[in-house]
């Protein structure tokens, strides 16, 4: 990362990438979605409320990782895409790995948001924070949401309150639900190819879509190599498939432990260290 870099997402909590991807491979992913628009499904966890509700629920595609041939491979890219491995270097040091099975977010007009939410710094929280000590931010838990459309002012789609990944005090049902002090939440602006990296203790959460073309984000979660937020996938084994995989790619999906773990240096290779490290 970048002084910039690290200066932006120290100050607040997330952190957009212009031109992340590129061409082909935003391409490439909208072609593997296209082809499989038939798995979509709504989002069936989401809450709203307040300013937040809409029409219908988000769609939500799940399990891209194991769409058939070639339609996965994009996705697959990303576990371990070359250019994201030193930010996460930089924010959960050497050593980390796969959270979340990773889906795609879609909204048409009038689809609902998402509360905000996120654990701040109110008290500590295990699994997500953030910390600066000795010269070294370390984080928890944090999302790349990898933008495959545009996300144009006022469109809606991910936000967050910036800075309040260090907050002291807890959030008020009307910010959560953006009936007051709307003014401090940020939606980001973002072309397709965009990448937002965020701190799960960022409160963040969705506005309702009003844009006129499709809102279409993949969301990769990653956690540091000792932990695992979400149960189901990834947490105690490795996926039978992970033979078709890079060695940096199976080092992603690597279940939560440190001695002798695959660890991805900052130009991909993939190396085990011994367990003092």
């Amino acid at each position: 990362m970048t002084e910039r870099e690290q200066f932006l997402f120290d100050l607040q909590g997330f952190l957009v990438m212009r031109d992340f991807l590129s061409t082909a491979e935003v391409s490439a992913l909208n072609a593997a979605v296209d082809a499989n628009f038939d798995k979509k499904g709504e989002d069936g966890n989401s809450v709203a409320g307040g300013n937040l509700d809409g029409d219908f629920k988000r769609g939500m595609f799940n399990g891209m990782l194991t769409w058939d041939k070639p339609h996965c491979l994009p996705f697959r890219h990303l576990l371990a895409h070359p250019k994201i491995i030193p930010y996460l270097n930089t924010m959960m040091g050497r050593g980390w790995k796969m959270d979340h099975s990773p889906f795609i977010l879609t909204s048409t007009i009038g689809a609902e948001g998402l509360r905000l939410h996120g654990s701040t710094a109110r008290k500590f929280d295990g699994s997500q924070y953030y910390t600066y000590n000795n010269g070294q931010m370390r984080c928890g838990m944090v999302v790349f949401q990898y933008q495959l459309t545009d996300v144009n002012a006022g469109d809606g789609g991910f936000c967050a309150i910036p800075g309040s990944h260090k907050a002291n005090y807890s959030s008020t049902q009307g910010i959560k639900e953006w009936t007051e002090d709307q003014e401090i939440v940020h939606q980001p602006i973002c072309k397709a190819g965009d990448l937002v990296i965020f701190n799960e203790a960022t409160t963040h959460g969705t506005l309702p879509w009003k844009g006129k073309g499709e809102r279409r984000s993949v969301l990769y979660r990653y956690s540091p190599k000792y932990l695992h937020f979400a149960g189901g996938s990834y947490k105690t084994e490795q996926p039978e498939w992970v033979s078709e995989l890079t060695e940096a790619q199976q080092a992603v999906l690597e279940p939560p432990y440190i001695y002798n773990r695959p660890l991805i240096e900052d130009d991909g290779e993939t190396v085990v260290r011994p367990r003092r490290e």
